[in-house]
């Protein structure tokens, strides 16, 4: 089977479990596809995303600190509210609707964001198109679908699109056009196992876990006691005919080369004496995503993506015992991880995001918050606008015209704009973002200013 058979095998599939939205636009990106060349782009760059699950309150990152937006804040977070003197104010180069500072459990984030490497990015979520509050009482069809549940808000971050029946993700859809096809390691690894957003028409993620590539130990012939089978197992696979048991075996010497080739440049590198925080499961992750970026030259990627995860934000109890420390995990792991890339002479082609479920009510329900829409997300690197609050800070006050219901804000970014900032760094074309997402021309403008 050749790539175009491929391709065109894959577009069919995906035509038969796909809504004739998604379906149309992998037909559009297939096209692109079967254009496409093998021929690799120039220089490196790499994507890490952060997946926060459960959804993030991220709406308590950023607290007033004037007289009256704070007293409005403290009015409708109630015992969730930080007190004054646990918030340190903080100084945008550009001046928000109201001053603002961050919580003692965001000391990291506070230091990341004062040497210019941290841009936050305000009150973002899944939209159909850009509305107020009155549209969208008046016509509920300009909700998300399916909005505060979460696999379906997960799959919305993750695809890009309105539709929670997509079979691609924005990162499997950028793979797609710049992959380098003469390469059998994807350019999209995972430390957090399986995802959405990495899937695509024909970039698929490579997952390895904190520790390097999952081996197959039962398969390994290394080992003396696995000889038998191992002979046994290629002898059976050698003997079938069928496309499908090929196509499985393909697969198995694909993972197999593949291990090998990222053990043995993995254990090339010097270990890195930056000093991770300990007992945090996304410092682990981010190291490792740190040892793979510096072995890009060996791996042969000009670009590539990276997915990492975080769970435990569904904070519906205890949010003020937990929420800090979540928060606290956060900021230790980015930072670290970004002094790391420097330490390796590597941050300059790094740029990292978070992304989450949604954001979470302004309001208590006594013991912590429920599900919400728009929240604050994190984009850290060298080439972001440091120092910097994008897009619109939403009002605390309950009934304002930012509050759809019950302290559920309406966000005033896109995950497409928020997404499409992101792949223009990357290298993305003008056309190749409306490719990515479809339906990025709903929007006035078609990216929030975040990245130089």
């Amino acid at each position: 089977m050749n790539r175009r058979q491929f391709l065109l095998g894959s577009l069919a599939s995906a035509g038969l479990v796909s809504s004739p939205m998604t379906m149309g636009m992998n037909l559009g990106l297939g096209q692109r596809l079967l254009a496409q060349t093998s021929t690799p782009i120039v220089g490196y760059k790499a994507l890490v995303c952060i997946f926060l699950y459960g959804g993030h309150d991220s709406l308590n990152l950023l607290v007033p600190t004037d007289a009256t937006e704070y007293n409005s804040y403290a009015h409708t977070r109630q015992n969730l509210a930080y007190a004054p003197e646990a918030v340190t104010p903080i100084t945008p180069l550009q001046t928000p609707t109201y001053s603002v500072g961050m919580p003692s459990s965001a000391t990291s984030l506070l230091e990341l964001f004062n040497q210019d490497k941290l841009v936050i990015v305000s009150n973002v979520g899944p939209m159909r198109e850009m509305a107020v509050k009155d549209q969208i009482l008046a016509n509920k069809a300009l909700r998300p679908p399916q909005l505060f549940s979460h696999n379906d808000q997960q799959a919305l971050w993750q695809a890009g699109v309105d539709s929670t029946n997509a079979t691609t993700g924005w990162a499997g859809r950028m793979a797609d056009l710049l992959m380098d096809t003469s390469n059998p390691l994807s350019m999209n690894m995972t430390t957090y196992g399986s995802n959405l957003w990495q899937s695509g028409i024909q970039a698929q993620s490579f997952a390895v876990n904190t520790e390097g590539p999952q081996t197959f130990d039962g398969l390994d012939p290394a080992q003396d006691w696995n000889l038998y089978r191992y002979d046994a197992f290629a002898r059976i696979r050698a003997l079938s005919s069928h496309p499908l048991t090929q196509e499985y075996s393909r697969r198995i010497d694909t993972a197999e080369v593949n291990n090998t080739k990222l053990i043995e440049a993995l254990a090339q590198l010097t270990p890195s004496n930056i000093d991770y925080p300990r007992r945090n499961p996304l410092s682990d992750q981010l190291k490792m995503t740190a040892d793979l970026i510096q072995s890009q030259t060996l791996l042969g990627h000009n670009r590539q993506i990276f997915f990492v995860g975080l769970g435990g934000f569904d904070t519906h109890d205890n949010q003020v015992e937990r929420l800090p420390d979540l928060v606290n995990k956060i900021g230790d792991a980015m930072l670290a991880f970004q002094n790391d890339l420097t330490a390796r002479g590597v941050s300059q082609y790094v740029t990292t995001f978070t992304q989450s479920d949604f954001g979470r009510t302004l309001t208590s329900n006594g013991d912590g918050t429920d599900h919400g829409w728009g929240g604050h997300q994190l984009v850290m690197g060298d080439d972001v606008i440091g120092r910097t609050i994008a897009g619109a800070l939403p009002s605390f006050a309950l009934g304002s015209s930012d509050d759809l219901e019950d302290g559920r804000i309406i966000p005033t970014t896109s995950v497409e704009q928020y997404g499409a900032a992101l792949g223009r760094w990357f290298g993305l074309s003008d056309t190749d973002l409306q490719q990515v997402f479809p339906n990025l021309n709903r929007f006035a403008s078609d990216t929030v200013n975040v990245l130089r």
